[in-house]
């Protein structure tokens, strides 16, 4: 298949998780734990099967320390992410996620000794001048504290692929950190899980974010990351925010301001900017 299609796949089940969870908490078909918990055990059941046709047996490589790691950044993504939408719009929750990501990930990349040149400075600028102008007082500012939860849900997502990358092997630390996850899932599973807030429609939901949207989603990017540029994977990756916004719109009938898609070309514009001044000539 095709990178570019692959690619255009992948983003859409990245955008999916956004819209999935949202629409479950939304109609009140399942509370936030319940979602957070089915979401992460069915993407760790989907990783087994996944990761025995991907990966070769010799490559198959495991670690406790990195997997408790792993997980711990994965269940803390994960559950201030379905908190965070309780209240959070689907496009607003994308835009907050994927911001903080990559610009967590531009931070790492200046701590590790990297110099950042004037034209990355403009663009880091100009994004968090993106993020006041989304928290600043107004009728479509989103809570704060939702807004704090999926903030620090980027920062885990950001600190688990900074864990992958590094590893070497970013298919076995995905399916590592999901199986750390669901255990941790399991064993908290008697304050997380309110079985009288969950319908089969909620169940459903969170099946579909889990086993498609999370698990084949990132074991799609992670097969087609090495055939893009850091620019290429970046720009993608991008795209996240305004799918998820155009979803949220057409099938949460949230409503698209002017507000919301200025501020999400000052965010996503000065991340774009930033890639565009690192890329090697």
């Amino acid at each position: 298949m095709h990178p570019a299609l692959l690619t255009a796949i992948t983003m859409i089940a990245f955008a999916a998780n956004s819209i999935l969870c949202r629409l479950a908490l939304q109609e009140h078909a399942i509370d936030a734990g319940s979602f957070t918990a089915l979401r992460l055990i069915s993407g760790g059941i989907t990783l087994v099967v996944l990761h025995a046709i991907v990966v070769r047996r010799e490559h198959r490589r495991y670690s406790l320390p990195f997997a408790f790691k792993a997980g711990a950044a994965l269940f803390t993504y994960a559950l201030c992410f379905s908190i965070a939408y309780l209240t959070l719009s689907a496009g607003t929750g994308a835009l907050l996620l994927f911001g903080t990501v990559q610009l967590s990930l531009l931070a790492a990349h200046c701590w590790q000794g990297n110099k950042i040149r004037a034209l990355e400075w403009l663009g880091l600028a100009i994004s968090i001048a993106g993020f006041i102008y989304l928290m600043l007082p107004s009728a479509e500012q989103p809570d704060w504290i939702s807004a704090l939860l999926m903030v620090v849900s980027g920062l885990a997502w950001a600190a688990f692929t900074l864990l992958g990358r590094n590893s070497g092997n970013p298919t076995n630390a995905i399916a590592q950190g999901f199986w750390a996850a669901s255990l941790l899932c399991i064993l908290v599973s008697p304050w997380m899980i309110h079985q009288d807030s969950i319908s089969a429609r909620g169940v459903i939901l969170a099946l579909l974010s889990g086993s498609l949207a999370s698990a084949a989603g990132y074991i799609l990017w992670y097969q087609v990351i090495s055939r893009l540029t850091i620019l290429q994977a970046s720009v993608a990756q991008l795209s996240v925010p305004a799918i998820a916004l155009a979803g949220g719109s057409l099938l949460l009938n949230e409503t698209l301001t002017l507000r919301l898609i200025l501020v999400s070309l000052m965010i996503l514009g000065g991340i774009l900017l930033v890639f565009v001044a690192r890329e090697p000539k």
